[in-house]
């Protein structure tokens, strides 16, 4: 039966589901990280990294930092932790599957719906991690060592940009406050020399009292000329595109569902320079180590009770912290 699955779950056939399937959107992703290529080798060297974040990284595995970059440097490549979610295929879905893999469109939809569920857990993931990035300047996503233990995997890109208000935004201050702020965010972007166009994601507390402002200028048409709209999740406020993030996501040790951003977080980032993510070259020989975003392995469960099936990526997500700026904009 390893066979067969096998020959269900080549690449040709993964590829061909794929085409089929919806596009997934992810917020951070697709407005922080729209280029998102492949990568030929299961490594990145320092050097193109080097080329998006405009540093050299800081390593760190387990918590000791690790030495990056340069002649006489530990490390002159970087190999980035796979994303391997997994899903079982029970003995009795294995009985139901005997019957139907003589019926092409319904092997096929089989396929679809199993590649779908772990193409998703995939995508959810390098969501999270890229959210890491966004709002922190570094990766740091736990990963399993030897014998099942979790251990710390980070990558620091870099101190983003901070920007220190003198009084936090109430529900009683006024759009031109608002405006104001937002153009000092995009000023210490513009200054930094990288990136001139500017949008902002707003924590859940942030965005609540911007709204609250927002509908206080609408009722009485104080503002001094500035625009707003309001749409569900986004404002407009005299230009600048401000979106709400109260997304979360469970913990990969935990559980615990977590905030992408602080509530009273209030993030800038420049939309003229993106960040990357590299899908690189995956640790499969069924896959000939190519380089994939995606790919499905089966695997028997032990005790003969039925299969798995692993889903394998490795994306490394990458953005320049100077095209970064946050503040804690409510009390």
């Amino acid at each position: 039966m390893l066979a067969s699955l096998k020959n269900v779950f080549t690449a040709q056939a993964i590829a061909a589901s794929l085409t089929k399937l919806p596009d997934l959107a992810t917020t951070v992703l697709d407005t922080a990280f729209p280029d998102r290529p492949t990568h030929p080798f299961p490594v990145v060297g320092v050097g193109e990294l080097t080329a998006i974040v405009g540093t050299v990284p800081v390593v760190r595995r387990g918590g000791q930092p690790v030495a990056v970059g340069g002649e006489g440097y530990d490390v002159q490549l970087i190999a980035p932790k796979p994303v391997k979610p997994a899903i079982e295929v029970t003995a009795a879905e294995l009985n139901d599957l005997r019957m139907i893999l003589g019926n092409a469109a319904a092997l096929d939809m089989w396929r679809s719906n199993k590649i779908d569920t772990l193409r998703r857990l995939v995508r959810d993931t390098t969501e999270a991690m890229a959210s890491v990035v966004l709002y922190t300047g570094q990766v740091n996503w736990p990963s399993r060592g030897d014998g099942g233990n979790s251990e710390s995997y980070v990558i620091d890109y870099g101190s983003i940009l901070n920007h220190t208000m003198q009084a936090k935004l109430t529900t009683s201050s006024k759009v031109s406050e608002v405006f104001k702020l937002l153009t000092a965010m995009r000023t210490r972007i513009r200054e930094s020399g990288i990136g001139g166009k500017v949008a902002f994601h707003a924590g859940a507390d942030v965005f609540a009292v911007l709204l609250d402002i927002c509908q206080g200028w609408t009722s009485t048409a104080e503002g001094g000329g500035i625009r707003v709209e309001m749409s569900e999740g986004k404002l407009s406020i005299g230009g600048f595109s401000v979106a709400l993030m109260d997304e979360t996501y469970p913990h990969p040790v935990t559980g615990t569902w977590t905030p992408k951003l602080e509530p009273k977080a209030l993030v800038g980032y420049a939309t003229d320079v993106p960040g990357k993510v590299w899908y690189c070259a995956i640790d499969s020989i069924s896959a000939a180590n190519s380089a994939t975003p995606f790919y499905v392995v089966p695997e028997p469960l032990p005790g003969d009770s039925g299969y798995r099936l692993i889903a394998q990526s490795k994306p490394l997500p990458a953005r320049n912290p100077r095209t970064i700026c946050k503040t804690v904009a409510v009390d």
